[in-house]
């Protein structure tokens, strides 16, 4: 049953959506799948990464291997563009950055003298 469909699909995803000039089968799932999956648990995932980022900059060991498949993802998602990645990871990621050394100097600098903090 399977392989019957699979030739099936295979035959309308080279022969007839081709003449038809319309999107692949494999692109109108992926499109399927960020307008109802993705939309949906974007921000949960890139909150999630951010954290284990963090998890990371504070010493602890980390899946960077998970952390990756996660941002090859939100570029895959994309279809070809960086838009997925650049508007719903990269900018939330900067800025988390932006505060994580933030709140970091801060410290650095209620806990050290002054001259303590600029040989650091």
């Amino acid at each position: 049953m399977v392989r019957g469909l699979s030739g099936f699909f295979h035959y309308i995803d080279c022969y007839l959506i081709a003449r038809r000039s319309l999107l692949g089968l494999n692109d109108v799932g992926l499109q399927c799948f960020r307008d109802s999956v993705y939309k949906e648990m974007r921000v949960k995932v890139r909150d999630v990464v951010i954290a284990l980022i963090d998890q990371e900059c504070e010493g602890e060991q980390i899946d960077l291997a998970l952390i990756k498949s996660v941002l090859d993802f939100f570029v895959e998602i994309g279809m070809v563009h960086m838009d997925c990645y650049v508007d719903d990871f990269e900018t939330e990621m900067l800025a988390a950055t932006a505060s994580y050394h933030s709140r970091k100097a801060t410290s650095k600098i209620m806990e050290d003298s002054c001259s303590d903090y600029m040989l650091k």
